[in-house]
């Protein structure tokens, strides 16, 4: 037999093989490449999602147990108010615009409750371990913007957030009960008497550098945004929930009038029955207050007599007078839209509301005192929140261009803002009811 040549078993692979393999190759790296984006695409997305729901918990956590034990007695007194910053017509003194924030979207809450994580103990070393009587404790949420990482005030570090102050119920009983209980009906109180109030109010200081403890004195309630120290609803302590650039509320109530009545008594002119809820929400600057498009399909603040939105008629006074006799609808003064809606503050009773500037003290151009005859049974909260990588990109965009408004500096543009908004925000709603007036 002819041996087999040397050179026969050393042959190599042929172009066309190459050009094989080398395709497989490739098609197999694309579809681990593929596979491997599609992994880290999904794996930031929940870590997004978890990170924006950890934040979104927290603040809706503590809403939820302050709403459930929230303070709201019958004795005619005004125990929860809500106030919109920077908003037209809002109380004098009121903080200003945080950032790019709307004003319908950073309101501010102040009432009272017996929350469970309350302080129990005075901060004052000297006298460790002194428990503090009382449970009902001052509450105020609000928004603002910290610098949790460098120096306080750089742009780069700013990032959106919900504060939530507590006032302990010594402080509470000593300080903000007695301005609240020297209400009348001549010169009505509100939380907002005692937030705003220019003295200073007792707080406490766990500081370290304070001997392990003190009190100290503090304003409440500041509009200089860039004051150093900040004001106490602004301190860092009180740092809640962080990347939160929205927060949207629907009250929901119940009427506080009876179905049927016989004169000289009130009545509802819609017979309600007391577990027919109805909504009261915060009016943005652009729309009339409406849920969904402006077709008849939406929900308005009226009560329609058709399916047209351009024929609704007010087929119901949505203020009334607590005078003797029927009720009679009340014409709102101009600068107040006539719905179930308020602009810049809402004053909650135990059986009332009072929007904007309408108030026990106002009286409409026919001589009576409108009022929405309410009663809070449940709050709606919904919360907007920035993933990390929407943050970073907004903390981005605000070095470039500035952060506050209170500085002076250019803020970025709007369309900016809402891009970022809703590209990296998300959602989160929760029904709160109110367990102290039986909701």
């Amino acid at each position: 037999m002819k041996p087999t040549s040397l050179n026969q078993w050393r042959r190599g692979f042929t172009l066309l093989e190459v050009m094989v393999s080398t395709a497989i190759m490739v098609v197999i790296i694309l579809a681990v490449v593929t596979m491997a984006s599609s992994t880290f695409k999904a794996y930031d997305r929940a870590v997004a999602d978890l990170t924006t729901q950890s934040e979104a918990r927290g603040v809706l956590d503590a809403m939820e147990n302050d709403f459930q034990t929230a303070v709201i007695r019958p004795d005619g007194r005004c125990w929860m108010e809500i106030i919109l910053p920077g908003a037209s017509g809002a109380p004098v003194n009121a903080p200003k615009n945080v950032g790019n924030l709307q004003p319908v979207d950073q309101p501010m809450i102040m009432l009272f409750a017996s929350p469970p994580d309350r302080p129990r103990w005075s901060p004052v070393a000297s006298n460790p371990r002194v428990a503090l009587k009382g449970d009902v404790c001052a509450i105020c949420y609000r928004f603002g913007q910290r610098s949790p990482f460098d120096a306080p005030g750089d742009p780069i570090q700013q990032v959106y957030g919900v504060y939530r102050t507590i006032i302990d119920a010594g402080d509470t009983f000593n300080e903000a009960l007695p301005i609240i209980y020297a209400s009348t009906a001549a010169a009505p109180k509100s939380p907002w008497d005692y937030w705003a109030n220019t003295g200073a109010h007792t707080v406490p200081n766990y500081n370290a550098s304070d001997a392990g403890g003190a009190y100290q004195s503090r304003t409440l309630i500041d509009t200089n945004l860039v004051s150093s120290p900040l004001c106490w609803t602004l301190d860092l302590q009180n740092f809640i929930g962080s990347n939160v650039v929205s927060m949207q509320l629907v009250l929901w109530c119940s009427s506080s009038l009876p179905a049927t009545a016989t004169a000289p008594a009130l009545a509802d002119p819609l017979r309600r029955t007391p577990d027919t809820l109805r909504p009261v929400v915060p009016a943005g600057t652009s729309d009339n207050f409406k849920f969904g498009t402006a077709a008849y399909g939406g929900f308005y603040g009226v009560y329609t007599a058709n399916t047209s939105s351009t024929g609704a008629t007010l087929t119901a006074a949505q203020r009334y007078s607590p005078t003797s006799g029927a009720p009679v609808p009340v014409t709102a003064p101009a600068t107040v839209q006539p719905y179930d809606v308020f602009g810049n503050r809402l004053r909650v009773y135990s059986d009332r509301m009072y929007p904007d500037a309408l108030g026990p003290t106002s009286v409409a151009p026919s001589g009576q005192i409108p009022y929405l005859p309410y009663t809070l049974k449940a709050v709606e909260v919904s919360l907007t929140v920035l993933t990390p990588e929407g943050s970073k990109e907004l903390r981005g965009l605000q070095k470039l261009t500035g952060s506050q408004s209170a500085t002076g500096v250019a803020l970025p543009t709007v369309n900016d803002y809402k891009r970022i908004v809703n590209q990296y925000g998300r959602n989160y709603t929760r029904y709160i009811r109110l367990l102290s007036l039986g909701g």
